[in-house]
């Protein structure tokens, strides 16, 4: 069977999934960026794919990566996702997301 693009409910399942283990205090602060997902675009090989978006802050996103089931944080534009970058786990996506929006006020 071939690979299919994840869809919302195993992008929120993600999310869920990945809090596991991650201090409270932490996770307290960082759920605060997280929107409903979102579908995007995302410029991957030279090609347009499907990603989703599962936090915002400024114009800094962090978006689902269903390919290597990742976080990583993209700049948005025109409903693209540019300058994506693969983190990891949500909170290291939502850290580094959160410092990027915070530096561009």
């Amino acid at each position: 069977m071939g690979w299919t693009s994840a869809s919302k409910g195993e992008v929120q399942e993600a999310v869920e999934a990945d809090w596991i283990g991650i201090d409270h205090t932490l996770k307290t602060r960082l759920v605060t960026y997280l929107v409903e997902p979102e579908p995007a675009l995302i410029q991957r090989f030279g090609k347009m794919e499907n990603a989703f978006i599962v936090a915002r802050l400024n114009d800094h996103v962090v978006f689902f990566d269903d390919i290597e089931e990742d976080f990583g944080i993209a700049r948005e534009a025109d409903g693209s996702l540019v300058e994506a970058t693969a983190y990891g786990n949500i909170a290291l996506a939502l850290s580094e997301m959160e410092q990027l929006g915070l530096n561009d006020r």
